[in-house]
């Protein structure tokens, strides 16, 4: 995995520890770096990203999805 070296100043600054991970995104010519904050349910991660989706729950939705795959596979 790549590393990146940041000072412990800043850390102590941004509230982030040695090994923590970080995200990267390249926007209008700089490199953004922030902490990468797990989400303890995927789902509620992507709730109201489809808008389809409407009001059904996250999970239904993925188990929905899955059934699919499934279906199709066999």
């Amino acid at each position: 995995m790549p590393e990146l070296i940041v000072k412990r100043k800043l850390r102590k600054r941004v509230e982030i520890a040695p090994g923590s991970r970080l995200e990267a995104e390249q926007r209008e010519g700089e490199i953004i770096i922030r902490p990468l904050v797990p989400t303890k349910k995927p789902t509620d991660a992507i709730w109201g990203l489809v808008t389809r989706a409407g009001e059904r729950n996250p999970k239904s939705l993925a188990r929905d999805a899955i059934a699919i795959r499934k279906r199709i596979r066999n």
